[in-house]
């Protein structure tokens, strides 16, 4: 969580470079978030895209 704030933290400063261990550990922590939505969308029902066979317009309330 420490480098998600800090990449966060360093959004509109333009001089320098992210470190590889600060982009990859941002990275992880985005993927992981998107896992969660999909599976908190899919568990309580409310994602749009392609539920029970039928397919529709492809949002949802927690991943959009």
């Amino acid at each position: 969580m420490y480098w998600y704030l800090e990449v966060l933290k360093k959004y509109a400063v333009f001089s320098g470079r992210a470190r590889r261990k600060e982009y990859w550990m941002f990275a992880l922590f985005n993927f992981i978030f998107a896992i969660l939505a999909l599976t908190l969308d899919g568990l309580a029902s409310t994602s749009f895209s392609y539920i029970f066979g039928f397919e529709t317009d492809g949002y949802s309330i927690l991943y959009q």
